[in-house]
């Protein structure tokens, strides 16, 4: 874990030279000021020497510090001696040790670390503070611009739904003081680092305690949780946390286009889902079965539904005549009229183009890949196209109660 850490600092602040004196810096009266001006920013521990907490959490400021303290470093780890300097401390209201405040350059109104003293969480904890900084009186949480340092794109209330509107992203929403996230943090680190020059795929964070409501539009209830966001729509939910995993599951999900009519009727590199709109609706049902999952970006069932309709692809995804896709019903209205959807999610399945099944809400994984293979069976005995009967007559086929 040492070396994953000090790789995520690595990350953050180039050229590091170990010290062999005293990593931490001595700030005081005479220099404080000064410090907090001219560094970028300070990160500062006020302690007291008889004080138990700051004995027993000094080695590992120590270690943050060999860290960050380097040569031609615009960051500082310091700390000050409250039997000293009284003053300082009264200044800032400290009143318990360690006390353990971050000051942004020439800001003299720190934010106050409140996380669990150990190394992941305060590199988890630096990693945003040197790169959300104050721009003015406006804060990086007030902007709606998004910092990308080293791959890793900093999101938030103001800046996500913009941001995750085109393209591909992969998406962590964390929690500071979870300590799964503050484990997966130098992972992920390095994961945008990986992928920071590949101009088809965004790696990013969002920290739930900062970022409320998006969390909350998004349904995050447990931390972490790693979402891969097509253009604004979940295409899938990864339950890795090691970094060659979370390589692979990048390396399968990753589409260097659009959903390419082409590559999915050919089973070249494309996602496990097809997207269908309005322009490629009749070319993908020119495969012998194709199961497709009516949805709405607001439908929390459709949310629900959407992990186990990409296990489902992935189950089918070397399957030529198999195409299991699904129909955003807000960017495709027009489809989702013509196939008459009235109520969401739906799942439809079409062979030959011709429904053979209509189902409202969720089933079971199994289920679904046995209603799937059932009709597979058969799909030996291909009808003449003009043995094919039109949409529209085979759902006058299908009675009120299945609607």
């Amino acid at each position: 874990m040492r070396k994953k850490l000090a790789t995520l600092c690595f990350l953050f602040l180039p050229y590091f030279v170990a010290l062999e004196e005293n990593p931490v810096y001595e700030y005081n009266p005479n220099n404080f000021k000064q410090q907090i001006e001219e560094m970028d920013g300070n990160f500062v521990m006020f302690y007291a020497p008889w004080c138990r907490h700051c004995t027993v959490f000094l080695p590992i400021w120590h270690e943050l510090a060999e860290l960050v303290n380097t040569k031609g470093s615009k960051f500082a780890i310091a700390q000050v001696d409250c039997t000293l300097h009284h003053r300082l401390c009264h200044e800032y209201e400290i009143t318990g040790y360690p006390t353990l405040l971050y000051f942004h350059k020439n800001i003299f109104i720190p934010m106050e670390y409140k996380g669990t003293r150990d190394l992941p969480s305060l590199t988890l904890f630096l990693s945003e503070a040197f790169t959300m900084k104050p721009e003015g009186k406006k804060s990086m949480k007030e902007s709606s611009e998004v910092k990308i340092y080293n791959g890793m794109a900093y999101l938030t209330d103001q800046n996500i739904e913009k941001f995750v509107s085109k393209g591909q992203h992969f998406i962590m929403f964390y929690a500071s003081w979870c300590k799964v996230s503050q484990k997966i943090a130098p992972v992920w680190a390095e994961l945008a680092a990986h992928y920071a020059h590949n101009e088809y795929i965004q790696i990013g964070k969002v920290n739930c305690m900062d970022s409320e409501m998006t969390c909350k539009n998004f349904d995050i209830k447990q931390y972490p949780h790693l979402l891969w966001i097509v253009n604004g729509r979940i295409m899938g939910l990864a339950d890795v946390v090691d970094l060659d995993d979370l390589k692979m599951y990048v390396e399968k999900m990753l589409l260097s286009e659009n959903h390419d009519p082409e590559k999915f009727m050919k089973k070249k590199k494309a996602l496990p889902v097809a997207r269908i709109s309005e322009e490629t609706f009749e070319t993908f049902l020119e495969k012998d079965l194709v199961f497709v999952n009516f949805f709405a970006p607001w439908c929390a069932h459709c949310m629900q539904l959407s992990p186990l309709w990409l296990k489902l692809g992935e189950k089918f995804q070397n399957e030529t005549r198999v195409l299991i896709a699904d129909v955003d019903c807000v960017r495709s209205k027009q489809i989702c009229e013509t196939e008459k959807i009235n109520g969401l999610p739906t799942l439809i399945l079409y062979k030959y183009k011709k429904i053979v099944s209509v189902e409202h809400g969720g089933r079971p994984l199994e289920s679904l890949i046995t209603l799937v293979n059932e009709h597979l069976q058969n799909s030996e005995d291909a009808p003449a196209s003009d043995e094919i009967v039109s949409n529209e007559e085979n759902k006058s086929q299908i009675t009120k109660d299945e609607l």
